[in-house]
């Protein structure tokens, strides 16, 4: 899929969407970050941090099926 038809099919999507704090978190996502603005993160984010930074520090195997199932949980919860 090229990047045209990639927006075409997301924009197809968005116009379907009813759900305020949806559509406001979306436009979150889109907007432009300003490298001096402090991030925050959630709860679910800053565990998965810590997950990984353990894991660098200790040298362990990082199981990228694994992450894209929690990336997924906690993407829900947004």
């Amino acid at each position: 899929m090229n990047t045209l038809e990639l927006k075409l099919e997301i924009f197809d999507k968005l116009k379907s969407v009813d759900d305020v704090d949806l559509l406001k978190q979306i436009m979150n996502l889109l907007q432009p970050m300003d490298p001096n603005e402090i991030k925050h993160l959630n709860e679910n984010e800053l565990e998965m941090a810590k997950e990984i930074e353990e894991g660098i520090i200790f040298g362990i195997d990082v199981d990228h099926k694994q992450l894209d199932e929690e990336d997924s949980e906690w993407i829900t919860e947004l």
